[in-house]
C-alpha cells in the first residue's frame, strides 16, 4: 500500500475517514485500505457489511487491473499487424512467442530469423534460441517435475525474442502482414514427436 495514503489518512479526522467509508465507491482501493487501517488503529469500529463491500471493491479492482494488463500485453503483440498488401510478410510476434513456449525457444528463434535478411543477425537470434533451449533441457534433466520451469524458461526466451530482438532487428513500429504458420507448425510437431519417440525408446 502506498505510504502516501497512509500519511494522508493520519491527518484526517474520524468524521472525514467515515466519509470515505460511507461513500466508498468514489475512492480508490488503496485509499480505502488506508482508511480502514487508520480507523482500526484509532479503535473505531466498522460494520461487517461495510468491510465486505470495501473488500469486494478492492478484489474487483485488482481483478480488473490484472485483466487490463493481460489485454494490453496481448494487444501490444498485434498492434502492428495490418492487411496492407504492400506491407512485408512476417512470422508474427504472437507466433514466435507461442512456438518458443510450446516447442522450446529455438523454434521461435528460427521463425524470427526467417524474418531477418542479414545473416549475422539471423545467427545471433538463433544463438539466443540455442542458449535458452539448452537451459530448458538442463532444467528438464535436473528438476524432478520440470514442466512449468521448462515452459517458463522457454517463455522468457520467447519474450526476449519478440521484444529486444524484434525491436532491434525488425523495428518496434514496423507494420507487417502475418505469415501463415502451418508449415512451421507441422515441422515442429514432427520434430517434437520424433524426439519424444527417441526418448521413450532410450
Amino acid at each position: 500500500m502506498s505510504t502516501y495514503f497512509e500519511e494522508l489518512m493520519i491527518k484526517r479526522s474520524d468524521a472525514e475517514l467515515m466519509e470515505y467509508i460511507n461513500n466508498f465507491d468514489k475512492y480508490t482501493p488503496e485509499a480505502l485500505i488506508a482508511v480502514v487501517n487508520e480507523l482500526k488503529s484509532r479503535g473505531q469500529s466498522i460494520s461487517d457489511e461495510e468491510l465486505r463491500m470495501i473488500n469486494d471493491k478492492v478484489e474487483k479492482s485488482k481483478k480488473e487491473e490484472e485483466e487490463e494488463k493481460i489485454e494490453k500485453s496481448s494487444k501490444s503483440l498485434i498492434k502492428n499487424v495490418v492487411t496492407d498488401p504492400d506491407a512485408p510478410l512476417l512470422y508474427s510476434q504472437v507466433a514466435i512467442l507461442m512456438f518458443s513456449t510450446i516447442f522450446t525457444t529455438i523454434f521461435g528463434a528460427i521463425l524470427l530469423a526467417l524474418n531477418i535478411k542479414d545473416t549475422k543477425k539471423k545467427l545471433k537470434v538463433i544463438g539466443i534460441g540455442i542458449i535458452f533451449t539448452t537451459f530448458a533441457i538442463l532444467i528438464s534433466n535436473l528438476v524432478p517435475h520440470p514442466t512449468i520451469l521448462t515452459m517458463l524458461a522457454n517463455g522468457v526466451g520467447g519474450y526476449l525474442l519478440v521484444t529486444e530482438f524484434w525491436n532491434k532487428y525488425i523495428g518496434s513500429g514496423t507494420k507487417y502482414r502475418t505469415k501463415p504458420i502451418w508449415i512451421p507448425l507441422i515441422i515442429s510437431l514432427i520434430i517434437t514427436a520424433l524426439l519424444l519417440i527417441e526418448m521413450i525408446y532410450e
